[in-house]
């Protein structure tokens, strides 16, 4: 409402010397506020590009929505922070991870951004730590000998102390990765997506730390685009702007654009794929939407992960 307020004021004093009704000047401003979509996609941190993905891809779905919105990207904030903003309406789209609906409040958009990569997770550890986590032949092996890095304000924090990971928390993004050169714990699992921006980075995964070669995990995770309570339209129109890219093949390009290269260098095709059994998947979950371990990519689609590669 404020922020309708102080548009309306703006419209008002500039339509009013021209000579529009102060009705015609605030029903403008009403649909100049209608059209702006704020999201917090910058970074929470220096070097932090975890959002870019989300802030193309938002961009992409508002325009094949082809209503006129206009995306306002603005500062970076924790995942509670997103949903408490969102809530009172200070922005109008928040990424979230999926099982965070029900308590967040806000309406979901109920398609993984990423297909599920975000939940395909490769080790990142010290040298000397690699080579004997690079033996590990069991999640129950890695859960009971070793110690998990985590971010103290990730939501799914609790669901993997639940499942047995040991873990030690930090409470910065880039401080996680100085934990881990210093020792503090054994390992940090990073997506597939996250991970090459943050080997160019010296002060994030560049210096100091490798990928333990030869396996990677992976479970059902990834975010929604979640919309303000305030503005269900919106959370409409942006469902059926990412039904058109889905079906026009921009979100492959884009999903190929940024993650392409990446999943390439990690090698997911010569690393056993350890499945974390019991991450929770709440009702309505679209699961065979998380299809990205049967991405097919030459073509640029997805098909589920139990038909086999060459039924192309």
């Amino acid at each position: 409402m404020a922020r309708f307020a102080a548009l309306a004021a703006v419209v008002l004093s500039t339509l009013l010397g021209g000579g529009a009704s102060p009705v015609e000047a605030q029903a403008l401003a009403q649909r100049e506020a209608e059209r702006t979509v704020r999201f917090p996609g910058r970074a929470e941190e220096p070097g932090d590009q975890r959002g870019a993905f989300a802030s193309d891809l938002l961009a992409l779905v508002l325009d094949r929505a082809n209503e006129g919105f206009r995306l306002e990207i603005v500062g970076g904030m924790n995942q509670p922070r997103r949903i408490q903003a969102a809530n009172e309406g200070l922005v109008d789209v928040v990424t979230l991870p999926h099982h965070a609906t029900a308590k967040s409040r806000l309406i979901p958009v109920r398609h993984p951004l990423q297909r599920g990569l975000l939940g395909v997770r490769v080790l990142l550890a010290r040298p000397e730590m690699a080579e004997r986590l690079m033996t590990v032949a069991s999640v129950e092996e890695l859960k009971r000998d070793y110690v998990m890095g985590y971010g103290a304000t990730w939501l799914d924090r609790e669901v993997m102390a639940s499942l047995g990971f040991r873990m030690e928390y930090g409470s910065r993004y880039t401080g996680l990765f100085e934990m881990l050169r210093a020792g503090r714990f054994d390992y940090l699992t990073r997506g597939v997506g996250e991970l090459r921006a943050e080997r160019q980075q010296p002060q994030l995964a560049g210096s100091g730390l490798v990928v333990v070669p030869g396996i990677a995990l992976y479970y059902p995770l990834d975010h929604y685009f979640h919309v303000s309570p305030q503005r269900p339209a919106l959370a409409r129109s942006i469902e059926r702007g990412f039904q058109r890219a889905l079906a026009d093949g921009s979100y492959a390009a884009l999903f190929e654009r940024h993650y392409g290269e990446a999943m390439r260098e990690i090698g997911l095709s010569e690393r056993s794929i350890v499945h974390v059994l019991g991450y929770p998947v709440p009702q309505q979950t679209p699961l065979e939407e998380f299809d990205v371990l049967g991405l097919v990519r030459s073509k640029g689609v997805f098909q589920p992960l139990g038909e086999p590669m060459g039924a192309e």
